[in-house]
């Protein structure tokens, strides 16, 4: 039974193995580990280690705005399993990967085709865009395939499967909290769906959706109520008041358009900066419009990703904050759509199908070697550990029961250190504190700032010992620990 399961499945077995071996290899040294990420394993202390059962995770880059608390729950076992290290979160992030590989096989072969199915998971598996956005470790993470999984549930309904397709989108849209805010965007694609499904609407079914979407969202509601409905308003205020972009009209919609184009770009060609991304969508678009003309049993399905598209491309072209590629998120999923269904319409034709085989054997092989050369920019999780394993060390043998901390970098640059500080169970000060001051330089300037000590990008100085006393020290060190007690930016107790 198992040898005839694996004869059956091989070709998703091998794009799983290469999956998982793209989303784990160097999982230490390619960690990127930012305020992001350190303020992600600061919320898992507070529920594990504080015992403080949390609606929320971080505040968003729109004030008054938070993440729900789902995905930070989803790291407690992979913490707990690495001893609350956060490398735990990495193993989380590929394991994901591999349910969104398994996730978009088995929607587009139940849309479209097997050959399809097969097409459009080894892109995921190997495009170097998918293969960092599984690593990154962050709530927007799970968005791309939030936004396939939804085109499923739309699928459904226009297939006639009106109460199945609800209930799947009940779900999605209780999960829009958790992940990005933005996706409450394709909500009126169910009334499209619906209206292309031909089907009477019952009344029912809309019932029940509409229960297990407010069942599934109680703790949001609950949230909104306790706290007088924070988000609501918030919400309501970025929608309604100028947001301060500091680009409106023609060019904001140029670059919505730009940065649409660079997401589509990064999917295939992330290697090829002499290529302008506005010619790959361009061709993104000649390649939709065959599809809708060439395949008219799935004309529905193209107007519903092209209403799709232009809802996010008008709404964020008017949306008056500036705007970030990751919001663009929820509708990344189309070129892989697009890109599958294209090959397997070459795959039919003995002309075109060598040509188009060796075209997406250069598009592997890119997306393969821009991984394989990626830069790593030498101050992730591996060097953060050692400097700071290097700093307790150091203040260990000098007797220091505590120390402070001071940056020489770009604001901003001085995040991402609390949690391993925690992790490393240190005192940490200010820097204007009597304790000893170790200054973290990032990048290095040697000229400027030479460091006595260098991990990766990052250069250690050592505090100039002969200035602190023994007095002045213990002086510093009775007080509270600022690492556990400063505020810290997006988070809220």
């Amino acid at each position: 039974m198992l040898l005839r399961f694996l004869k059956t499945n091989w070709k998703i077995i091998l794009i799983l193995v290469i999956g998982l071996f793209f989303r784990l290899y160097k999982y230490d040294e390619l960690f990127i580990y930012g305020h992001d990420q350190d303020l992600a394993a600061w919320i898992v202390k507070d529920i594990v280690i504080d015992k403080h059962l949390r609606l929320i995770g971080q505040e968003t880059s729109t004030q008054g705005i938070f993440i729900g608390g789902l995905f930070y729950y989803l790291q407690i076992p992979f913490y707990l399993l690495a001893r609350m290290d956060t490398i735990g979160a990495t193993f989380m992030g590929a394991l994901l990967g591999l349910l969104y590989i398994v996730g978009i096989y088995s929607i587009i072969k139940r849309v479209f085709s097997d050959k399809a199915a097969i097409i459009a998971a080894l892109i995921y598996s190997i495009s170097y865009y998918f293969i960092f956005n599984d690593r990154e470790i962050v709530p927007t993470q799970p968005v791309v395939f939030w936004g396939m999984a939804l085109f499923w549930a739309l699928s459904e309904i226009i297939a006639g499967k009106v109460k199945k397709g609800l209930i799947i989108c009940a779900i999605l849209f209780a999960l829009v909290w958790h992940l990005n805010f933005a996706l409450i965007l394709p909500l009126p694609l169910v009334l499209v769906a619906l209206y292309l499904s031909g089907k009477k609407i019952k009344i029912t079914e809309v019932l029940m959706a509409t229960g297990l979407f407010l069942i599934l969202s109680l703790p949001l509601f609950y949230f909104e109520f306790r706290h007088s409905f924070l988000q609501s308003e918030a919400l309501v205020a970025s929608l309604s008041t100028n947001q301060y972009d500091i680009v409106s009209g023609w060019e904001k919609i140029t670059r919505t358009y730009h940065l649409i184009a660079k997401n589509y770009f990064s999917i295939f060609l992330p290697d090829l900066n002499h290529i302008k991304y506005e010619h790959v969508m361009f061709l993104i678009i000649i390649l939709f419009i065959y599809l809708f003309y060439k395949l008219k049993k799935y004309r529905k399905l193209f107007t519903l990703l092209l209403v799709w598209f232009i809802t996010y491309f008008v709404f964020f072209s008017l949306y008056s904050k500036r705007l970030s590629e990751y919001y663009l998120n929820g509708i990344q999923f189309i070129p892989i759509i697009i890109f599958s269904l294209i090959l397997t319409e070459a795959l039919k034709n003995k002309r075109l199908k060598n040509y188009f085989l060796l075209v997406f054997l250069i598009l592997i092989s890119i997306s393969i070697n821009r991984f394989i050369t990626f830069p790593m920019n030498k101050n992730g999780y591996v060097e953060k550990k050692a400097i700071i394993s290097e700093i307790k060390k150091d203040a260990e043998g000098h007797g220091y029961p505590c120390i402070a901390i001071s940056f020489i970098t770009k604001p901003g640059y001085e995040l991402g250190y609390r949690y391993v500080f925690w992790l490393a169970n240190m005192h940490v000060n200010r820097p204007d504190s009597l304790s000893p001051v170790y200054t973290i330089v990032f990048p290095l300037n040697e000229k400027l700032f030479p460091a006595g000590k260098t991990f990766g990008a990052l250069g250690l100085i050592y505090p100039d010992y002969p200035r602190y006393t023994k007095e002045g020290i213990e002086k510093s060190c009775s007080g509270q620990n600022s690492n556990l007690t400063d505020p810290m930016f997006g988070f809220t107790k």
